[in-house]
């Protein structure tokens, strides 16, 4: 299994925190951001785990891998944007890593910028035994809240909803950017893409999948940080620290 950690974003809403450094990069805890997201990642023990990064900052996480001293093989995989209007969008870049690494799947995804303490095992136990495609989600316990994300509808562990910022939510189940896609689904984002579907949102893909092919959920509790504004790093620092 290989797995890819999204860190292509410029992450605009965050100001002057990321003018010289990438967000996956600010520290938490005394390490960056990216170093916890690894640690999780230990679990699944990936045979290699791809950085998807923009050129932008490249160097800087060049540097991250030189320093790096964990059990996981780490690789860059520069996209060559250098501002956030030249970025394929999150789909589009996944897509483009797939097909130019040659990546037959089982693939784990997991966003650079998400801070949890989830046992990603389980994901990966879970795909084993099905074979299925497998999301990692987390319940926010409000509908106030699960208007703000994108929310799945659980039945007997299989996801057979999911709507984007919903204005009236069927459930508090949020999904997190751990995603395992198996050899189906990662020949399936292909040709979702090929047809010409939205390239941005990874949660854009999610509906479109459910609809062919049987994706597993797993509602994990604990703690889960989608850092995207000062709001969101503060508090993840605060809790951590």
């Amino acid at each position: 299994m290989d797995a890819i950690v999204l860190a292509g974003g410029f992450a605009r809403r965050m100001g002057e925190l990321v003018r010289h450094t990438p967000k996956q990069l600010l520290p938490v805890a005394g390490e960056p951001l990216l170093a916890h997201v690894l640690h999780s990642l230990e679990a699944v023990a990936p045979d290699r785990v791809l950085l998807a990064v923009n050129a932008a900052f490249a160097s800087q996480f060049d540097a991250f891998i030189a320093s790096y001293d964990g059990p996981l093989q780490l690789e860059l995989a520069v996209e060559q944007a250098q501002s956030e209007g030249e970025k394929p969008g999150a789909l589009g870049a996944l897509g483009q890593l797939v097909a130019e690494y040659r990546l037959p799947g089982p693939l784990f995804i997991v966003g650079g910028d998400n801070l949890f303490d989830f046992d990603l095992a389980r994901m990966a136990s879970l795909h084993e035994s099905t074979g299925d495609d497998v999301i990692g989600l987390y319940d926010v316990g409000d509908t106030g809240l699960a208007q703000l994300y994108g929310i799945a509808t659980l039945e007997d562990g299989i996801i057979v909803d999911f709507v984007e910022k919903p204005a009236e939510p069927r459930s508090t189940l949020a999904a997190t950017a751990c995603w395992l896609l198996s050899p189906g689904g990662v020949r399936a984002l292909a040709t979702y893409l090929a047809a010409g579907g939205e390239r941005d949102a990874l949660g854009h893909f999610l509906p479109w999948r459910i609809g062919r092919a049987t994706v597993r959920g797993i509602a994990y509790t604990g703690t889960w940080f989608d850092i995207g504004d000062h709001e969101s790093y503060a508090a993840a620092c605060a809790h951590f620290g």
